[in-house]
């Protein structure tokens, strides 16, 4: 018992109340999102569209969600985190209610295109306050305490809008609506502003660029481009995934049972996480995830049983727990504390972008390589591991300059608060009054 409760104090103590607000924002947000989950089948069942015409409605949606991504960027670090994250919640919701009553397919186009812009801008908002509250050593195990709430909130989602669906399809809208709505009145309740105040420049220096200043930043970019391809590799199971296991005769009630393998993995090991790789270097942390990702993606092609698909998503499942928080502090660390949104909003590419390639690429490796295409894949997953590999002393040198930077900024902040707590009180001037002769006179 004693050993469970060190273990638990190890993995969510010492973390401050403003984050837990922001755990529970995520939480809840997550258990609402039926949307999401359902939405490719309502499009299918009850509005009685086309594969191509909901493939396209899909892409439409993910355009929307690039858009969102980076002009939130630029909200978040020029105007406020905290205002930035109400308005994704607020204004998603209020187009989930309209989406839920749209019947024409242009109508749908356009209601999807704002839906994906209001919903990922929340996701620059929330990490950079993720950042901002939570010191660099506990990063890492922030960031796994957050992606164990949001797979713990999809688990639950994908039961609840189950039932939430089997009464009426246009209940999903209106629950998800709801929950949006309750994580943006919880952010403007419990969450404070968390964005670092800028100091007035000089008039006379030079305007900051944010867009060559990431372009210049030679570390940051490589680090994108080894986020994309294990990236590459999720999108490519999410939607080749289904293809492959009913091409092997399987059915689509085995395909869920597969699949909701990853969800109760997470659920059941994500908070073990950080305990792993405490004092490791991340960028090998990184690379051992990226082969999990290449095991687990080429085994899917000898696969042909419900058992065998199970230990392949055991496998990539290892990979994805390992990379996510790793990979949120990362980008965390690197990215200048008045410049994060736009840094996270540029790290959201690689997910999105890869959301707009995987399916292509991928879908026309099946058809002309069967089989062999996720032999392809796992090579994309090797490639992912050696990079990080080689990118290590330039990626470690920065994080450790980051990292000395903080500890400076945390000792001369203390110390600044040391002196004026022990700096000795004004003496007040003594009383005066005026005497009888009208002379200012001291009361002694």
């Amino acid at each position: 018992m004693t050993a469970v409760r060190n273990w638990f104090r190890l993995t969510v103590g010492g973390l401050p109340r403003a984050f837990w607000h922001l755990w529970v924002v995520t939480l809840i947000n997550r258990l609402g999102s039926f949307v999401l989950i359902y939405l490719t089948i309502y499009l299918s069942v009850v509005r009685d569209l086309e594969p191509g015409t909901i493939g396209l409605l899909l892409s439409a949606q993910g355009a929307g969600a690039i858009a969102g991504t980076q002009f939130a960027g630029v909200l978040t670090d020029r105007w406020s985190r905290r205002k930035t994250l109400m308005l994704s919640n607020f204004a998603a919701s209020v187009v989930l209610l309209a989406l839920a009553f749209a019947e024409q397919v242009w109508a749908m186009g356009v209601m999807l295109v704002l839906l994906g812009a209001a919903l990922n801008m929340a996701r620059p908002a929330f990490s950079a306050m993720i950042t901002d509250i939570i010191r660099p050593a506990d990063r890492v195990r922030a960031f796994t305490l957050n992606y164990w709430a949001i797979n713990l909130g999809f688990a639950g989602a994908a039961l609840l809008a189950g039932l939430v669906a089997g009464l009426d399809f246009h209940l999903i809208f209106f629950v998800n609506a709801a929950a949006l709505a309750a994580t943006g009145l919880l952010v403007l309740l419990k969450v404070p502003e968390t964005r670092p105040v800028v100091v007035a420049a000089d008039p006379a220096a030079a305007p900051v660029r944010v867009g060559r200043v990431l372009v210049r930043d030679r570390v940051f970019l490589s680090f994108i481009g080894l986020t994309f391809l294990p990236a590459f590799l999720m999108i490519s199971l999410e939607t080749l995934l289904p293809l492959q296991v009913t091409g092997s005769g399987l059915t689509e009630q085995q395909y869920s049972y597969i699949i909701a393998t990853n969800g109760v993995i997470i659920v059941a090991g994500q908070l073990f996480i950080p305990r792993l790789v405490e004092g490791r270097r991340r960028s090998r942390v990184l690379a051992l995830s990226c082969l999990f990702w290449a095991a687990g993606v080429g085994f899917v092609g000898v696969a042909d049983t419900v058992a065998v698909f199970m230990l392949t998503v055991l496998i990539w499942t290892i990979g994805e727990m390992l990379q996510t928080p790793a990979n949120s502090a990362t980008i965390a660390d690197l990215a200048p504390p008045t410049m994060r949104g736009r840094y996270q909003a540029a790290y959201s590419l690689a997910f999105q972008v890869s959301g707009l390639v995987a399916p292509v690429l991928g879908g026309l490796g099946m058809q002309y390589l069967g089989r062999w295409w996720w032999a392809v894949a796992a090579g994309v997953g090797v490639v992912a591991a050696i990079g990080n590999l080689v990118a290590e002393p330039a990626r470690e040198r920065r994080l450790a300059a980051v990292y000395a930077a903080e500890a400076r900024a945390a000792k001369e902040t203390q110390a600044a608060q040391d002196d004026s707590a022990t700096a000795p009180e004004p003496v007040a001037p003594a009383d005066r009054r005026r005497d009888d002769t009208g002379e200012l006179a001291a009361v002694r």
